[in-house]
Formats: structure tokens, sequence, C-alpha cells
């Protein structure tokens, strides 16, 4: 296993440095400035030889065997290049990890408060029905058409192990895997992009490739997104997401509409009500 280290401030290096010499197959790599979350990831990904990358957030956890199946299957299919696993919140509740593709009109829907709504539909058996058609919806009502799992029962996690695959635009980089030759044309993330809209930056070039992006329902990683509680706006780390959000709309998104309605709507996304407050006119 390789662990990469974005310049932690706090005693994380002194933490993994006694478990790598306890453990001998733990690889350390310290980095001495914060790289960010694709570049961070490169530096395993273009130095380390490997038929299958696996890639797991730091706030993930598996609470069974998400990843064997996985490397089986992408092994099995030279065709894929990006492999999603499914993602739970650590109560047990689905949470999203495939999407459409960003656009202006996604983004507008997102900020008036449809997920909210469509959130509601997946819950209603006869709604969800009628919601699943609809590029919009698709994706949210497969994503959260499980019930909450109960993650200490271990017949209920290995149930919800169908060994289904979907074919998708994107998926979460919170849980990913991929092929070694994607790796290798690839080299990896695109180092521009410092944090948010790297994973769907990676999908898109895996798909320009030729190569297939998928999900496949193995038991759900454990992603405590926002769970900690300090959920906060953070305006280092809202320009951190501005800044990459621009350079991808200028790298993939194409169209001269499309792309200016997203620069316009760029900072309502970002920083929603705070938006007066912190927003600051682009150089």
């Amino acid at each position: 296993m390789h662990i990469v280290d974005n310049a932690s401030s706090d005693s994380t290096p002194e933490i993994l440095s006694m478990f790598a010499k306890k453990y001998c197959w733990l690889n350390l790599h310290f980095q001495r400035e914060n790289l960010g979350f694709g570049a961070g990831n490169n530096v395993v990904l273009k130095s380390i030889p490997s038929n299958t990358y696996v890639l797991l957030n730091a706030d993930t956890s598996l609470v069974a065997d998400s990843i064997s199946p996985a490397i089986e299957y992408l092994d099995a299919h030279s065709e894929i290049g990006v492999l999603g696993l499914p993602l739970v919140y650590p109560d047990g509740s689905p949470q999203s990890y495939t999407f459409v593709a960003s656009a202006w009109y996604r983004w507008f829907l997102l900020l008036i408060g449809l997920r909210r709504l469509a959130k509601v539909f997946a819950s209603l058996k006869f709604m969800h029905k009628l919601i699943r058609p609809f590029p919009f919806f698709h994706n949210f009502a497969n994503n959260h058409a499980k019930k909450t799992l109960d993650l200490n029962n271990s017949l209920a996690i290995a149930a919800s192990f169908s060994g289904e695959t979907r074919l998708v635009s994107w998926v979460a980089g919170a849980a990913m895997l991929l092929s070694s030759n994607f790796v290798k044309e690839s080299r990896g993330f695109d180092p521009n992009i410092f944090l948010y809209g790297e994973d769907e930056d990676l999908c898109i070039d895996a798909r320009r490739r030729g190569y297939s992006v998928m999900v496949l329902q193995t038991p759900p990683v454990v992603h405590n997104l926002g769970w900690s509680g300090d959920s906060g706006f953070q305006p280092c780390v809202a320009k951190m997401k501005y800044d990459s959000l621009k350079y991808f709309i200028r790298k993939n998104i194409d169209g001269d509409f499309n792309r200016f309605m997203m620069r316009i709507l760029l900072p309502f996304y970002v920083y929603g009500r705070h938006i007066i407050k912190f927003i600051r006119p682009p150089n």
C-alpha cells in the first residue's frame, strides 16, 4: 500500500512513520507542499507500476470487501479505464457516486434546489419509476435506490453486492479504480486542477481515449462527506474550487453558450449565499 502525505501540518507524518516501521508493506511518500488531490495521487500513479490502481479518499473506510471483486472485474475488462464503487454515508444511507456530465443547466437545476426534490422523489416507489427516464434524475435515482444499510449487519452488506454494472459519464473520485493501460496513456490526473473537478476531468479523458467509465455494484464504501459537522463555509477552499472549476470549464466544456452560462453560474455554484461577501472579480 502506498500513502501520499500532502505536507500535513499535524502529527500525521509521525503516525504514518510509526505504522511504516510496523508494517513493511506500507510505503510512504511525504511531500514538502500540498500538491492537491490529483497531483498527490499522481505521485504513485506515475512512478509505481501496477495492474490496477485503487484510489480511496482519506475520509473513506471499508465495511466489507469492496476491492477484490472490483479488481477482478477490471482485470477481466480491458475496455474499462475508470471503475467507480458505490458510496454510503456513515449512517449507511446512500450517497451520490455517479453523475451526468457537467453543463450549465445541471448547475442551474442544482442551484434552484432540484436535488432536494429528487431525493424526495427517489424515496417514493411510484415516483422513482417515473423519474428514472429523465437524464437529470436517472443517476440520482440509481444512486439512491437502495435503503439505508445497517453497516454492522454483514448479511445486509453482502446482499447489497449484486455485481451489476452501469455505463456512466463520470464517477466520484472518493472510491475509484483505474486500469494500468489508461494510467500509462493519460499519466493520471491533470495537475492544473488542485481541488474539485479532477475526477470528472479524468473520466472525460478516459472516454476521449476510447475507454469506458463504469460503476460496479460492490459492497459500498463509507464516505464521510461533510459528516464531521465542520461543514461551514471556508473561503480558502471555495477559492480553490472556483479556480479549479474555472480551468475545468475552459478545458472541457464545448460550445460558446454552454461555457458562457457556466462561467456566469460558477460564482453562485461555488459561493452560494456567501457570494456577496467573498467573491472576487476573476483576473
